[in-house]
């Protein structure tokens, strides 16, 4: 959101060269200021329209910590243990196979542990070969734990910049609607001001209301079109 703000509120003074005839009646420039950091703490409605978002991140995290703790499942079964705790309500028999598979994690889990710990001297071939074995499950277990993260991490970073499309929209708008209203010629951020020539004027609380204005009407409408 602090991002979002800045890209929107900041404009170079080069564009003063590019500007018309100053609107002030003095023949000044008339310059509207912002508080930034104020915006992005009292905009309301923000977790409103930002719950999308959040929804998805929690639920891959919640696969993401799963799918850690389940790393010595074949693929089948954890595309098994996926389903069965996905669903509401489970038969006894799903109930049953859901334990299953958590003790055949645990299990392969110390038994891998333990063959990792014994020198490969005194291990037998059957030994050799369900460790070999278990090593694979693990690696696999590992490269489709990346694989869910990458997943996760595309798709949050196109949720993350829908949403701050649609902030930077909102805020564009409400500075507008400000900056017409009281004819200004030009809207910074005051914390990139030392200095200004002529008048300017705190417009933080007037567009604070408008944007609050803006992002409320949004989520009463429609809040995860635009965020998706």
């Amino acid at each position: 959101m602090r991002r979002v703000i800045v890209l929107a509120v900041v404009v170079a003074l080069a564009a003063l060269w590019q500007l018309g005839a100053p609107s002030s009646s003095n023949g000044g420039w008339k310059i509207g200021l912002l508080n930034s950091s104020r915006l992005v703490r009292e905009v309301q409605g923000l977790a409103q329209l930002n719950r999308p978002y959040e929804e998805q991140r929690r639920a891959y995290l919640e696969l993401l910590n799963l799918r850690q703790n389940s790393l010595l499942l074949t693929g089948l079964e954890w595309a098994d243990l996926r389903l069965l705790l996905s669903k509401p309500q489970r038969t006894k028999r799903e109930e049953e196979r859901l334990q299953q598979l958590r003790r055949l994690e645990l299990e392969r889990e110390a038994e891998l542990q333990r063959l990792q710990q014994t020198p490969p001297s005194q291990l037998s071939a059957q030994e050799r070969a369900r460790l070999e074995e278990l090593t694979r499950l693990w690696k696999e277990g590992r490269a489709d734990l990346e694989r869910i993260k990458g997943l996760m991490d595309d798709e949050l970073r196109r949720a993350e910049e829908a949403f701050n499309k649609v902030m930077d929209e909102r805020l564009r708008q409400a500075i507008q609607k400000v900056a017409l209203e009281q004819s200004l010629d030009l809207v910074l951020d005051k914390s990139v001001v030392y200095f200004v020539r002529g008048q300017s004027v705190d417009i933080t609380e007037t567009v604070l209301t408008a944007l609050n204005e803006l992002v409320q009407s949004q989520t009463q409408q429609n809040p995860k079109e635009e965020t998706r």
